[in-house]
């Protein structure tokens, strides 16, 4: 819940001092390797190393020409933030929770706050919550205010994100885990209705900030993720009376008169006049666009290096501007490993999940990689914490049975439930059939009774 937090201060968020704080407090009861298996710890230090290299090579640099220096506190906090977090699930880990217990208790809570979210951008149809939700949007564009003023001043409505490109992320990400809490068949979770009531703020949201990431990638892959388990059609049709239904009722709330449904149209094929890839990039990748012109920049002034943790004073619209900018090409070639890490821990631990877990992962993959290319997403304020945690649950921790397991704060469970190859889910509190008794090999007579007498 820290995520969806206010800004405490000026540049510190709720979730960093929860996250950070946690950490410092878990320093003298173990350390902060405790709870990462070998491919958890793998992916950790690697971050930490990058981490590390653009910080130390943000020292002595200056910048000069056509730009101006980025914020250093941000910058640092956009690398060391990311490492942080796999630590602190680390010890979710290490505290007793199993994998499979963690994955769904964050679900629990993620996928109510999306729903309220999309709440809130619904009620800024009707009035003007900027002075509320300022407080948690922190960040401003270069003329002074808000990106996310800006983008409301077009209809682009993202509750407390600030982007929303950030909000299309946490959108999908939370359609993902509606699907995965409420459509396994195999646990007895084929809920169709819950799912459709969850999944309705969550896809009105998603419409009113008009995330391309969330409307041409997040909710095609929830799609197939929901098409995939159990009874396909009995869920989409609920799934899909829900919207109708909420389509109604839009109609009659004067959704209707939204200043930004124009938006929506222009992502039909064809709307723009510039190509399809141009229409669907927002023509960000154009040569004389702000990241083409500071990939050109560190290019001929510090192409192996970069500046740096704080950058340069530019947007980055792509993860990869951001490494180049902040790392040059040794830092490009760092983001590239990571997410060939990724990659590679999927296929590898795919066989080794359940269905739904599949589904789950490969949604969340596919996701990651594809929004590297129009947000820094690994390193972006709010998301990246919801993204960090979902990877490290989904594909880099192990399945192991840890010594105190819990199901919940406080409430412990019996190690038999996780073992491996069992198919129960963690809430089974149900014992283990008794074994039968050995039967003891002495011979028998039999009477004309046809009772049994021991010899």
């Amino acid at each position: 819940m820290a995520g969806f937090g206010p800004y405490v201060v000026s540049g510190i968020r709720t979730e960093q001092v929860v996250v950070y704080g946690g950490l410092l407090l878990a320093l003298p009861f173990g350390g902060i390797f405790r709870g990462l298996g070998p491919r958890h710890l793998l992916v950790a230090l690697i971050w930490t190393f990058f981490a590390f290299y653009v910080v130390l090579d943000s020292i002595g640099v200056t910048v000069s020409g056509d730009f101006f220096p980025g914020s250093l506190q941000a910058g640092v906090d956009n690398y060391v933030y990311p490492a942080a977090v796999l630590f602190m699930v680390g010890r979710w880990l290490a505290a007793g929770y199993t994998r499979q217990a963690a994955l769904d208790r964050f679900c629990q809570i993620f996928v109510p706050m999306m729903m309220f979210n999309g709440v809130i951008a619904v009620l800024g149809l009707f009035a003007d919550l900027s002075p509320v939700l300022s407080a948690f949007w922190g960040g401003v564009a270069l003329d002074g205010q808000s990106v996310a003023v800006l983008a409301a001043n077009n209809g682009r409505l993202s509750g407390i994100f600030n982007q929303p490109v950030e909000a299309g992320v946490a959108y999908s990400l939370a359609l993902f885990a509606a699907v995965h809490l409420f459509a396994r068949p195999e646990r007895g979770r084929d809920r169709p209705v819950v799912l459709a009531l969850a999944v309705l703020p969550i896809l009105v949201g998603g419409l009113l900030c008009v995330s391309k990431i969330f409307l041409l990638c997040g909710l095609p892959l929830a799609l197939w993720q929901a098409a995939r388990l159990g009874r396909p059609l009995r869920r989409l049709s609920t799934v899909g009376g829900g919207l109708a239904l909420g389509g109604v009722l839009g109609g009659e709330l004067g959704l209707a008169r939204w200043n930004g449904s124009w938006m929506l149209r222009m992502l039909i094929p064809g709307a723009g006049s510039n190509g399809l890839f141009a229409q669907y990039t927002a023509d960000r990748f154009r040569p004389l666009g702000a990241s083409a012109r500071a990939w050109n920049f560190v290019l001929d002034t510090r192409p192996w290096l970069g500046y740096g943790a704080g950058g340069l004073a530019v947007p980055y619209d792509s993860a990869w501007a951001e490494a180049m900018v902040a790392g040059g090409l040794l830092g490009v070639a760092l983001l590239a490993g990571v997410l060939l890490l990724v990659a590679v821990t999927w296929w590898r631990t795919r066989a080794r999940r359940e269905p739904a877990e599949q589904r789950f992962a490969t949604c969340v993959t596919v996701l990651c990689l594809a929004s590297t290319l129009g947000l820094p997403v690994l390193t972006a304020n709010r998301v990246a914490l919801f993204l960090w945690i979902l990877l490290a649950l989904l594909l880099f921790a192990d399945d192991g049975v840890p010594s105190r397991i819990l199901i919940g704060p406080g409430r412990p469970f019996a190690p038999a439930a996780t073992l491996s190859g069992d198919r129960r889910h963690a809430g089974d509190r149900r014992s283990p059939a008794p074994m039968p008794r050995p039967r003891e090999d002495r011979p028998t007579t039999r009477t004309g009774q046809g009772s049994v007498l021991q010899a």
